[in-house]
Formats: structure tokens, sequence, C-alpha cells
């Protein structure tokens, strides 16, 4: 079958419902999955067992991506089982010439985006955001206190390559809470640092032998943490044990907290209508029962990119990070959580939160 000349292909009736962009972007993905106009898309170079339920995905990114500070993370979208889903993950390496990515995930057994890393292999492509958060500590001027658990470490990790690289560095104590060695995320990293920053100072606590690491351990391993900047990562609880200790102790300035907060939203599907918020919770439209986004956000003045209309040529997808919408090309509910919806097809069911 011979190639179809471009005029021709210009011309395909299927093309008509989509926009300059979607045709572009088909063109693109055609020749290269990793290519196009609009998306991060990024190839997968391996995945790497770092232990026993850890995986690290390295990633090559494409030009759109605008790079990051240590410390940020970025919402990684893969399809699992047939519907594209997104979770938060925190990069955990330095930037560096190379480019590449490293994304370190503990791997959930019931989780729908875990299952679907576990299977990724090397070539595959995924869709990634640009690099966000706060959770960054690019010039230490005094002390800093680490304080991880569990996959919090993954942040500490790019901030500590990224002063390892330095002239001058900060005087760093990190004290890490695990079950035990086999379960020390990125152990190996943490030595090579050690090795070419033999200043930087790691205490590893292992709950399985000592107990977890609360405020009375934390005091005794960092007596002069009242003097340090303090960096907390890790499972809820730990962090609000340690947060509220900061805030008896009149430090709170001094504390900065990464955790990725779901965005809940009471589903009221008999509602008159539904607010629209932005990812930094501003109202940015409201939606009437049954009025499907795209139609609503146009009705504010807003002007999403959009085809079809209905549903099939898939450029007006965004990303929802909170609340429920039902489709009504098929007629199923969303989760909750943050996933990929068409806004032509959509309508509200509970307030919304949505990266526009």
């Amino acid at each position: 079958m011979l190639p179809m000349a471009p005029s021709l292909f210009w011309r395909s009736p299927w093309l008509k419902p989509l926009n300059d962009v979607t045709a572009w972007n088909i063109l693109l993905q055609g020749a290269n999955a990793t290519w196009s106009l609009t998306e991060v898309r990024a190839r997968v170079l391996r995945s790497v067992q770092e232990c026993r339920d850890v995986v690290s995905l390295y990633l090559k990114p494409n030009r759109l991506f605008k790079g990051f500070t240590p410390g940020q993370h970025l919402a990684l979208t893969l399809p699992c089982n047939g519907v594209l889903q997104s979770r938060n993950f925190s990069l955990s390496k330095a930037p560096d010439a190379s480019g590449v990515l490293r994304l370190t995930i503990k791997l959930n057994p019931n989780g729908m985006v875990s299952q679907a890393v576990a299977k990724l292999k090397r070539g595959a492509v995924v869709i990634l955001s640009q690099a966000s958060g706060e959770f960054t500590h690019a010039q230490p001027e005094r002390g800093v206190l680490l304080l991880s658990a569990g996959s919090g470490i993954t942040p500490m990790v790019a901030m500590l390559q990224d002063w390892a690289k330095r002239t001058t560095r900060p005087d760093v104590l990190m004290i890490h809470s695990c079950r035990d060695e086999a379960d020390w995320i990125l152990r190996e990293d943490l030595r090579t640092l050690v090795h070419q920053w033999p200043q930087l100072k790691i205490q590893p606590v292992f709950t399985g032998a000592e107990g977890r690491l609360d405020v009375e351990r934390m005091q005794a391993l960092a007596p002069d943490f009242a003097l340090r900047d303090t960096l907390l990562c890790g499972p809820q609880a730990f962090m609000d044990g340690i947060a509220a200790f900061y805030h008896e102790q009149g430090l709170s300035r001094q504390l900065k907290q990464e955790h990725f907060q779901a965005r809940r939203t009471e589903i009221r599907p008999d509602a008159a209508r539904y607010e629209v918020f932005a990812p930094d919770g501003r109202a940015v439209f409201h939606a009437l029962n049954g009025q499907p986004l795209l139609e609503a956000a146009e009705a504010a003045g807003l002007t999403p990119v959009h085809g079809c209309r209905r549903g099939i040529c898939k450029t007006c997808t965004c990303r929802k990070l909170g609340g429920t919408v039902h489709n009504q090309l098929t007629d199923t509910l969303s989760g909750s959580g943050e996933e990929w919806i068409q806004l032509c097809v959509s309508t509200p069911v509970s307030d919304l939160h949505l990266e526009l």
C-alpha cells in the first residue's frame, strides 16, 4: 500500500473533526511515540528493583519538559485497565546533563497505577506533567535536618545529590525510618553520597527491631534540631506527630513538609450546579446539573482546546485532580481522585478540581 500524499492526508474525512494541533500530534506520534506538540511524553529507559516492593523508573522526557528543582514532584499518567490514571511521585534523582528522570515508586498490590508501573517495559511511553511543589531547599544557609520514613526518602535523595555537587555543602543530618535494611529505599545512592561527602551524617532507624521513629527518639538523635531547618516527608501519621511537636515548640516556620493531599468532594447527583476549581483552589467556573464541562467552561468565557465535541477525538482531554464526573458516552462514573477526562462528554456530580 502506497503512503498517502500529504495533501490527501489533510483532506481525509476522519481528520475534519480535529483541529490542527491534534492532527499534527497524530502525525508526530506515528513517527515517534514521545513526540507531541502539547504533552510531556517520556520513554522508559529501564526499570530497576530497588528493594522488596519498590521500583525506580528511568525516563527520558521529550523537549516539552521544563526541568525541575530537587524536591519537586510530577504526575505520572499511564493506562490502567483501559483508563488513563495519574499519580504524583517525587523525582528521586537530581537533574543532570543527561536529562534522564527517575521516579522511585512503592508498589501497592491493590493500586491500579502500581500494577501498571510493575508491568512497564523498556521502550514504553508514559505521560508526565510538569514538575511542581514547594518542597525544596535550594540554598541552605544553616544546618539541615532531613526526617523521612518509607518512600518519603525519595525527594531527600534528589536534594542531597544536588547539594553534594556544590563547593560549599551544608551541614546535613538525615534520620530515615524503615522496617529493616532490606526495606531501605535508595540505600546504595546514600552510600555513594557518604563516600563522596564524608561530612554527611545518615542515621537509619529500623522499626522492626527498634520501634517507630517518634519525637523522643528524634530529639535524642538530633539534639540540635531547633538550630536546623527541617524537611519532613513520609506517612501522614508520622508527619502529623512531628508537625504537632514543632508547633508546640514554636518552630513551625523551620519545618517544611511534603505530602500529596487528595482533594475530596461529596457526590451530590441532584445538585443544581457545581463549582469547578483550579489546582490552587480558586473557583474558575460552575457547571449546571447535566451540563458538559466544555459547554460550561465556554459559557464562563474560557476557551479550552477542543475538537469534535462528541468524545471521539480526545482533544479536550484534561486532568481531573479531584471530584467525580459522569461520562455521557460510556454512562459511567469516574473515580474521585486524579485521572484524565474528556470535557465534552463529562458532566459533574460533585464539585471538581481541574487542571485546565
